[in-house]
């Protein structure tokens, strides 16, 4: 769990590239981040699976010009498009409009968000958080 962290990209690439077990609820989970650096507009992805079941999770982040239109990318493997679980809840920004994300990425109800608390996400660890 990253909470109001700022991530600083600088050439391009993917933001994540999660390796999550497949009975893991979450996977990286990004808190109102701002995501910032020099690098060109549309030169990041939010995100691809490292393994089948990776899971990433944007809410209330500020999205830079780097990120692609696209969002996410299935690293050639089209399979992980059925299994993994890439999603974003009201993020902000230029590189937050999510008229172009693919269309297998996920984008939260206010139920589905509610869910993203540090209790959750942590479980056990939420006391080392606090």
């Amino acid at each position: 769990m990253f909470d109001r962290c700022t991530i600083v990209c600088k050439d391009h690439g993917y933001i994540t590239a999660p390796s999550t077990n497949e009975d893991t609820a979450f996977g990286f989970v990004f808190l109102a981040c701002k995501i910032t650096g020099n690098a060109s507009d549309d030169s990041f992805y939010l995100g691809r699976p490292w393994r089948p079941y990776g899971k990433s999770a944007f809410l209330h982040c500020e999205l830079g010009s780097m990120i692609k239109p696209e969002g996410w990318h299935n690293w050639n493997k089209p399979d992980v498009e059925k299994t993994s679980f890439f999603a974003e809840y009201k993020n902000t920004g230029t590189g937050a409009s999510t008229v172009k994300r693919v269309g297998w990425s996920h984008q939260l109800s206010d139920e589905e968000a509610a869910a993203y608390v540090p209790e959750n996400i942590l479980g056990d660890w939420v006391g080392k958080y606090k």
